[in-house]
C-alpha cells in the first residue's frame, strides 16, 4: 500500500542535492471522482471534515483551495475503509494514523486484509451500488424470486430510482443461509423489527446531533452512529449468545 503518512514538507529539496519535482497534486473534485467508485457515499464535506477533525492536511494555494497528492488519496482511503469494514470512531483511527506517521508501525489494514466484523468476507467491498433485482439474486446466489418475496417483507428496499445496494445483496445472502437453518420470512420479519428499535435507540441519540447547527454535524452524527451500531451489534450477539447458554442448558 501506498505510504499513509502526512506530506506536508515533502515537496522541500534537500539540502545540497537537486531539488526534486514537485508531487503532482488534484483538486476535490478529482479526488472524489477517485473515490467514489468505492465509496459512494464520500462527499466534499466529509472529506472537509476528516481535515477538520486532524485526519488528514492537503496542501492549501494561495487562495486557499485545497490540493491534494497521491499520498493524501491513499490517506483517506485507509480512512473510508477503517471506518466502513471495521466501524472504528476517528479518534481510533487518528491514533493508528499518528503511530504510522512517527513510524512506530506499519499500515495496520489495507483493502485487500480488510476483514468486517459484520458483512461476510465475499461481500465485504462490491463495487456496484446501483442494483437490479436480477443483479441482487445474481450477487447473492439466490433466485429472483426470493429477491422479490424479501422486498415484499421490506426485508430489503430499491432507493428513489428504483435500484439495490450492496447492502441488500448482503441481507439476502444471509436471509438465504439462515433459510437453509428452517428460518422462514416470518422470522425474519422478527429480526427485521428487533434491527428497527435498535435503530431507533441509536436515532434518538444521533438525530439531534445531524440537526444541530455548525459544520460537520451530518458528519458528527454519522460517526456517532458508526461507534453505537458497533456497540449495539456487539451487545445484541453476547446477549444472544447467553440466551443460547441458557437455553441449551
Amino acid at each position: 500500500m501506498t505510504a499513509l503518512r502526512k506530506t506536508a514538507g515533502d515537496n522541500a529539496p534537500a539540502t545540497g542535492t537537486r531539488a526534486t519535482k514537485p508531487a503532482k497534486t488534484m483538486s476535490i473534485g478529482v479526488v472524489l471522482d477517485r473515490l467514489r467508485s468505492e465509496f459512494p457515499d464520500v462527499t466534499v464535506s466529509k472529506i472537509r471534515f476528516l481535515e477538520s477533525e486532524g485526519l488528514i492536511s492537503p496542501q492549501r494555494t494561495a487562495s486557499g483551495y485545497r490540493r491534494f497528492t497521491e499520498s493524501d488519496v491513499e490517506r483517506l482511503r485507509y480512512i473510508l475503509v477503517t471506518q466502513r469494514d471495521n466501524y472504528l470512531p476517528l479518534k481510533v483511527i487518528r491514533e493508528q494514523l499518528e503511530a504510522m506517521d512517527s513510524g512506530a508501525v506499519a499500515a495496520i489494514l489495507t483493502t485487500a486484509e480488510a476483514a468486517p466484523l459484520i458483512s461476510p468476507e465475499n461481500f465485504r467491498a462490491p463495487v456496484l451500488t446501483r442494483l437490479t433485482a436480477a443483479d441482487v439474486a445474481s450477487q447473492a446466489g439466490v433466485e429472483e424470486e426470493f429477491v422479490g418475496q424479501l422486498t415484499e417483507a421490506a426485508l430489503i428496499r430499491t432507493d428513489e430510482s428504483g435500484f439495490f445496494t450492496a447492502d441488500d445483496v448482503r441481507i439476502v445472502h444471509t436471509a438465504s443461509a439462515l433459510g437453509e437453518f428452517g428460518f422462514d420470512i416470518r422470522h425474519l420479519k422478527s429480526l427485521r423489527t428487533t434491527a428497527n428499535r435498535q435503530a431507533g435507540l441509536i436515532g434518538q441519540v444521533a438525530t439531534p446531533v445531524a440537526r444541530s447547527k455548525g459544520d460537520g454535524a451530518r458528519q458528527r452524527a454519522e460517526e456517532l452512529s458508526q461507534q453505537m451500531t458497533a456497540l449495539v451489534v456487539s451487545l445484541h450477539a453476547s446477549l444472544v449468545k447467553n440466551a443460547l447458554r441458557d437455553e441449551l442448558g
